[in-house]
C-alpha cells in the first residue's frame, strides 16, 4: 500500500490540520497546496481531490476553527442549562481558554495579515453555518432579558456584548502572546475575574 493510498481516507482532515500549522508558520503569501501536500506525505496533486485552490483550503481551515470554537462555547452553555449568568461567565472562561490552548486559531482568525481576507472569502459560509458570535450573543440576550423581566433594549444588548467580548478577547490576546507577566495560573486568574465579579457586573 502506497503512502498516498494509506492517507487517502483521512487526507482532507490531514490537509486541514497540517495546513493550519503551515499557514501559521508561512503566512498567506508563502502558503501553498504543494507545501501542504509535502507535509502530508502525498503527491502535489493529491490536495486537488478536495480543494481547488489554497483559498479553498484556508476557508476549510477557518470553518474548522469556527466549528471547534463554537463547540467549546456551546459546551459552556450546557454546563448551566438553567442559569443564564453562569452560562455567560463560563462562556467567557471557555473563550479565553480556547485561544490560550490554541494560539494558532487566535492568530488565524484575528491577528494574521490575512484575517480580513478570510472574512471576505465567503461571508455566506459563516452566516449559514455555525457562528460563535451568534452563540455568544444569544447568551447575552438571555441574560439581559432575565435582568429586565423579559425585555432587553438593543443598545443595552450591544453595550453588554461589546463589554463582555472586549474583556475576554483582550485577556485571551494578552495571555496567548505572553504580554501579561504573571507567576501563577493564568486561567485560574481569568476564572477569578469572571466569577468573582472583578470586572463583570453580573
Amino acid at each position: 500500500m502506497s503512502n498516498e493510498t494509506y492517507h487517502h481516507e483521512n487526507l482532507k482532515a490531514e490537509l486541514i490540520n497540517k495546513g493550519l500549522t503551515l499557514l501559521d508558520e508561512e503566512g498567506y503569501e508563502n502558503f501553498s497546496l504543494r507545501k501542504v501536500a509535502k507535509a502530508c506525505g502525498v503527491s502535489h496533486t493529491a490536495p486537488y481531490r478536495h480543494f481547488n485552490s489554497k483559498d479553498d483550503l484556508i476557508m476549510a481551515i477557518a470553518i474548522e476553527a469556527h466549528h471547534k470554537f463554537n463547540q467549546c462555547l456551546e459546551e459552556a452553555v450546557n454546563k448551566y442549562p438553567n442559569d443564564n449568568k453562569s452560562q455567560l461567565k463560563e462562556m467567557g472562561y471557555s473563550y479565553v481558554k480556547f485561544f490560550v490552548d490554541n494560539p494558532e486559531y487566535l492568530r488565524l482568525l484575528f491577528l494574521s495579515d490575512f484575517a480580513n481576507k478570510i472574512k471576505k472569502m465567503n461571508d455566506g459560509t459563516f452566516c449559514s453555518g455555525e457562528q460563535p458570535f451568534n452563540t455568544f450573543y444569544k447568551a447575552i440576550e438571555r441574560c439581559q432579558s432575565e435582568n429586565q423581566n423579559g425585555e432587553a433594549d438593543s443598545d443595552d444588548l450591544n453595550a453588554m456584548a461589546l463589554s463582555c467580548w472586549g474583556l475576554v478577547h483582550g485577556m485571551a490576546i494578552l495571555i496567548a502572546k505572553k504580554d501579561f507577566s504573571y507567576e501563577g495560573d493564568y486561567l485560574e486568574l481569568v476564572r477569578k475575574i469572571l466569577w468573582g465579579g472583578t470586572s463583570l457586573n453580573l
